[in-house]
């Protein structure tokens, strides 16, 4: 097994924005990649990205266990983060929020920055979503468990959680942002009257097909630190065993064929140098195609973490604000 210190690959190293590069040779260098040692070991490591930021106080922190409704499976488990403050007279407006973690790490724990940052700012109910991970529980375990999040929030939730559901929206960091886009397009064939005003796409997963050899970002940032081609890859081998549903659009939201133009308004972040670059613009011009509304920010030199590193990084901070700017504009329509 190759051992730390990593040293920041040739190919990339003078293209990083330099504050990462000075957190990363400060802190990360010397750290084992996840990708080179077993899940477990990155599952108990401690925290999943160093370089996080404070969370902001919010009014009450619940988890509640959800019960299914179409899907097998155990109980899905959800944290809701309420305001502080009355609330509003037709209720809170609803955040629905996935976490990242390539559908193998990751759980309610690791983002609660991100939701309290929105909650508390963008003065709505937030409700994250433990749902289950590779490779003990592949795809589509992960759908299901976000889809009976939203059959409960229209079914229970809303009630439970004094929520005013003509006020709601959907986002996610990474795998969350591929599941995030997978939800809007679910609903469309379905039962649920839930229609969300706003997606909020960071770094989002949307193609599971795009290799170094088909895909420029994959192809000039396989090197790039904290999520190189490899690593990729080896999250979605956890998450999807089998290649021949890795063009599934469940799997791939960019690979649907139909609905684009009844989707939300769009925020997608993604990072001048992530693999996830390309598929996450593609997912945007795709969206702007069909008369969808879209703000598509590039990062300049970031690799794919930034989000949770509001701590150390400017464009961290400056995507939260993004994030609770969006809700807000939502929310006031």
């Amino acid at each position: 097994m190759p051992a730390p210190p990593y040293p920041l690959h040739p190919s990339v190293a003078d293209k990083i924005h330099p504050d990462y590069v000075k957190f990363y040779n400060e802190h990360i260098i010397d750290k084992q990649q996840v990708h080179l040692q077993p899940v477990e070991a990155s599952r108990t490591s401690g925290i999943l990205i160093p370089g996080g930021g404070p969370k902001l106080p919010v009014g009450k922190t619940e988890d509640i266990s959800i019960k299914r409704k179409e899907t097998a499976g155990p109980d899905v488990v959800v944290r809701a983060f309420t305001p502080r403050g009355e609330r509003p007279d037709n209720g809170w407006p609803l955040m629905v929020y996935f976490h990242g973690g390539g559908w193998v790490l990751g759980t309610i724990e690791t983002e609660n920055t991100v939701c309290t940052n929105l909650c508390n700012r963008a003065n709505c109910v937030v409700v994250s979503v433990d749902y289950r991970l590779a490779p003990e529980n592949p795809y589509p375990a992960a759908v299901h468990d976000c889809w009976e999040t939203l059959l409960w929030l229209q079914a229970t939730g809303s009630t439970l959680l004094n929520l005013d559901l003509s006020k709601s929206a959907i986002g996610g960091s990474s795998a969350g942002g591929n599941l995030t886009a997978i939800m809007c397009h679910k609903v469309l064939s379905s039962s649920l009257t839930l229609r969300f005003k706003v997606q909020i796409l960071s770094v989002p997963v949307t193609d599971n097909t795009a290799t170094v050899d088909n895909n420029k970002s994959w192809k000039d940032s396989q090197f790039s630190p904290a999520l190189p081609a490899a690593k990729m890859l080896w999250y979605r081998r956890h998450y999807l065993p089998d290649p021949k549903t890795w063009a599934e659009p469940e799997a791939s939201p960019l690979l649907y064929e139909s609905g684009w133009e009844d989707q939300p308004p769009a925020l997608v972040v993604v990072g001048e140098m992530d693999v996830l670059r390309d598929e996450g613009i593609a997912y945007a011009e795709k969206l702007t195609a069909a008369g969808v509304k879209v703000d598509l920010k590039i990062m300049a030199g970031m690799p794919h973490p930034f989000l949770a590193m509001d701590g150390v990084l400017q464009q961290g901070r400056d995507t939260i604000t993004y994030m609770v700017e969006a809700l807000r504009d939502a929310f006031a329509t």
